[in-house]
């Protein structure tokens, strides 16, 4: 069966419904702009209605889940996370952090019908189909790009970028260095001085060359840093002692809003700002999450990641 005929038995929905939502998906899309966190500009997130964001999911599922993606990356995969990305350069003496600009609308539905040209065995139409309900046409443009706010964006990012991914792998393994990717976010790093200006020109080459996707690294985001210096990864601290994690001063925070909740003096706002973090914290340090359990009671406590 082709995507059409497969989506026509899943779904509830006749052949020239499914056809006319194919057709006019790229256009199907709620924007709204946001203030970057650094304030420099604002960010377009294009959010697809409800019936495209369920084809999307179902049709990730269905043949994203199957493409290569390299193991360095480690954003959007199950039982991964900023710990993954973090933690393999912890133990090392020298960090460059790299940046990709524009990352989601940089990747074309062009790249994505070459990628699968590449890596799958599907039929021109089916290809053709599976662009116009992951892409998004901004309105007076003619090309169809990667979206801020499908869900079916990161899993296609990652994958697009595997050829990628696998050319720094490939170089940082001949140089003795430790490379990984989160989403947008570059980490390489080594104990041995003096190399990773290269790896920098190489990355940069890198992406000079590449047809597809054309990617660009975001010069003002790169940070050539070592253990002499404060280091961070994706908001989390990298010790001397070589392990990674949010840090003393965040934690020293955490517990006395924690305690303050305890109180019952914490307001509703910081309320969320509270469950957040600890949510946060599950994935990347159990124990701590644990101590604070203990310092407010298992009944407040479940009630607070509740509300």
């Amino acid at each position: 069966m082709n995507v059409i005929e497969i989506i026509l038995h899943e779904f509830p929905l006749g052949r020239q419904e499914v056809e006319r939502l194919i057709r006019t998906a790229p256009s199907r899309y709620k924007v709204h702009e946001i203030e970057k966190r650094n304030g420099r500009g604002k960010r377009t997130i294009a959010q697809p209605t409800a019936e495209i964001k369920l084809l999307q999911r179902y049709l990730v599922d269905r043949y994203i889940s199957n493409l290569p993606v390299n193991d360095a990356a480690k954003a959007y995969r199950l039982n991964h996370n900023i710990l993954d990305h973090a933690s393999p350069h912890a133990k090392n003496q020298y960090l460059l952090k790299l940046d990709f600009k524009d990352f989601f609308p940089s990747i074309r539905a062009v790249d994505f019908i070459k990628h699968l040209r590449k890596y799958s065995a599907l039929s021109r139409e089916d290809m053709k189909t599976l662009s116009r309900v992951f892409f998004w046409r901004p309105k007076g443009q003619r090309d169809l790009i990667l979206s801020i706010g499908a869900p079916s964006s990161p899993a296609i990012s990652n994958t697009i970028l595997f050829d990628f991914d696998s050319a720094v792998i490939e170089h940082c393994i001949k140089n003795e260095i430790t490379y990984t990717r989160y989403a947008d976010d570059l980490a390489l790093s080594t104990n041995q001085p003096n190399i990773l200006n290269d790896a920098y020109i190489f990355v940069e080459m890198l992406c000079r060359s590449l047809k597809t996707p054309k990617l660009t690294l975001n010069a003002d985001k790169t940070v050539f840093t070592s253990k002499k210096h404060h280091r961070q990864l994706t908001g989390l601290v990298l010790s001397n002692a070589g392990t990674a994690s949010i840090g003393r001063e965040k934690k020293r925070t955490i517990r006395a809003m924690a305690h303050h909740y305890k109180q019952g003096i914490l307001s509703q706002e910081e309320h969320g700002r509270l469950r957040g973090w600890l949510a946060f914290m599950m994935s990347i340090d159990r124990e701590f999450v644990t101590t604070i359990e203990k310092m407010i009671g298992e009944v407040a406590f479940q009630k607070l990641m509740q509300d």
